[in-house]
């Protein structure tokens, strides 16, 4: 691998990154090692490294500079982009180019993708256009990576901010100027991602969500505990020779449509940078402890967004499943078996922080065989997870555990399950809390409630309901649909198994609802109009299950409590 401007915060971050590559040999350069603006140097060196990847981080940066140097900042890139990608040509290398939001004009008013025109507004925007053109015409295999607002280890926003605060108590900072602060240790996994890759082309690649320059610097000043006032001024008031984008928020579409990646959320990727570097306040480093998770089931209808919630929540995953077609790009795959009955088990995941345990079959199935037949397997992960010293452990449960109950499920409600599946749970609860005690794990048994999402992989009601309208099915048979229940979206859910599994205020049995009880037709007609269907339930066609309780749902208070924890 072959990095230009290796003295950059993107090119610091890749070194970092793979120093602990043994299958990755780093070739570094920058301006004083080479100038990529000489054809014929450039040529010569990539000829003589023979690169299988030539990752350019070298640019004319300086925004305002370029508005009265534009020929220097051509120079480097545009002309050196077009040597470096003669040279790939030579060697069959693929190249990575890093560009900008800059090619834009900043004038929309939604997050730009990929295939939005260009047109820049600055010096700066116009080399780095002319550069991506140059990448398109000649490079035969490429990677243009676009990303925005980027900081790391070097001269940034970050560090300036900090900085400023050690001899002033007021900064003056932009407030009309959107766009998305990008940590370069995040955009350097989404490139790993795109070289292990054929998948050619443009890629947005900026942390999720999106602020202000003055919503940015509030944010540094509240995590570092510096007591600095921000003043929002307008960019007309701030002055600049070079205009700036006023909205350069990037949606990475390519790389949730080719690779279901979704990048870390700006802000918990901004916690991350400062806590590493011991710039966080302590008692924000304590609460925002990152967490290895292991996630069993993680391919499964719950588990692909549990593993997501987990991700943008700033923790490491370990999925593990049978398959991993629909698991998030950014979780760790392991082939571990599951149900080897190994009982070093907890060591051959790798010794994880947290386990969610989700892995089941036929939870849509009832009366399935299976959930009885499985159990010793269970049996013995979890038996020997805990024998190996896992710390806390989140097994996931259900309403049916319960069986017939009308109102609220409290922790201590009694369980008479009525079908192998709520009987194979409820077992289960039980072993798994006697295999504890004593141990020092910290259990935490989620109960899920009445889940929903249009999600296809969904084997609910909800989930045929949007197999039928595709189908074209005007109507479909119901019964009454009057009996109440806990309703809640599978993203929803996911959200609060991530938090429950990772926090340290409540354990024990904690239910994963909303609390708040509404009728199956009630839920069914806002479902059916939230998408738009046609289709149609005709209510009374089947009679009303008499093991259905009229009302039942899960007492919030636990997991409330968990989620308040994460405002």
């Amino acid at each position: 691998m072959f990095i230009t401007g290796c003295q950059g915060q993107l090119g610091r971050a890749l070194n970092v990154f793979y120093s602990g590559h043994s299958d990755i040999q780093l070739i570094n350069t920058d301006v004083n090692d080479l100038d990529i603006t000489d054809e014929q140097a450039v040529l010569q060196k990539v000829l003589e490294i023979n690169p299988d990847i030539i990752i350019n981080c070298a640019a004319y940066t300086k925004v305002d500079e370029c508005e009265e140097h534009e020929d220097e900042a051509y120079q480097i890139n545009v002309t050196g982009v077009r040597n470096l990608c003669h040279a790939a040509n030579e060697a069959g290398a693929v190249i990575v180019h890093i560009s900008t939001d800059y090619v834009f004009n900043g004038e929309k008013k939604t997050p730009y993708v990929e295939s939005d025109a260009y047109d820049p507004q600055s010096a700066y925007g116009r080399t780095k256009m002319a550069g991506e053109q140059m990448v398109c015409q000649i490079a035969e295999k490429y990677f243009i990576v676009r990303t925005a607002w980027l900081y790391g280890e070097g001269k940034n926003f970050v560090g300036t901010m900090l900085h400023l605060s050690e001899s002033r108590d007021c900064v003056r900072v932009v407030n009309d100027q959107f766009g998305t602060p990008t940590s370069a240790e995040e955009l350097v996994k989404v490139i790993d991602l795109l070289i292990q890759s054929d998948r050619y082309g443009i890629y947005h690649a900026t942390c999720e969500g999106s602020c202000d320059w003055a919503e940015f610097a509030t944010e540094i000043f509240r995590l570092c505990g510096r007591n600095m006032k921000v003043e929002p001024v307008t960019t007309e008031e701030y002055g600049a020779k070079a205009k700036r984008p006023a909205y350069s928020v990037l949606e990475n579409r390519r790389l949730t449509e080719e690779f279901g990646y979704r990048m870390q959320e700006w802000k918990p990727a901004l916690e991350k940078y400062l806590a590493d570097r011991g710039l966080m306040k302590k008692e924000l480093v304590y609460s925002m402890n990152k967490k290895r998770v292991l996630v069993t089931g993680a391919n499964g209808y719950i588990g692909r967004h549990v593993v997501s919630a987990l991700l943008d929540m700033g923790h490491e995953v370990i999925a593990s499943d049978f398959s991993y077609d629909g698991v998030d790009e950014r979780a760790k795959r392991t082939d571990v078996d599951l149900f080897s009955g190994d009982t070093d088990i907890y060591e051959q995941y790798g010794r994880p922080d947290s386990c969610i345990h989700m892995a089941w079959r036929n939870g849509f199935v009832h009366n399935a065989e299976s959930h009885l037949t499985d159990l010793p397997n269970h049996y013995t992960f979890i038996k020997n997870m805990i024998e190996g010293g896992l710390p806390q452990l989140a097994v996931m449960g259900t309403m049916h555990e319960i069986g017939y109950w009308e109102g609220a499920i409290v922790e201590d409600t009694p369980a008479n399950p009525t079908s192998l599946y709520g009987i194979s749970k409820n077992a289960l609860r039980q072993m798994t809390f006697l295999l504890a005690s004593g141990k020092g794990v910290k259990i935490d048994w989620l109960r899920a409630y009445y889940i929903l999402g249009d999600d296809e992989k969904s084997s609910s009601l909800f989930g045929k309901i949007v197999g039928w309208e595709k189908e074209g099915k005007e109507t479909f048979p119901f019964n009454s649909g009057k009996n109440k229940y806990d309703f809640i979206t599978v993203d929803e859910l996911a959200k609060q198994i991530a938090a429950s599994a990772t926090q340290d205020v409540v354990h024990g049995v904690i239910n994963c609802c909303t609390g708040n009880p509404v009728s199956l037709a009630d839920k069914v007609q806002e479902f059916i109009a939230e998408h738009g269907f046609k289709i149609r339930p005709e209510f009374g066609v089947f009679p009303d299950r008499p093991y259905d309780s009229p009302g039942v749902w899960g007492d919030a208070e636990k997991i409330q409590k968990i989620m308040k924890g994460l405002e």
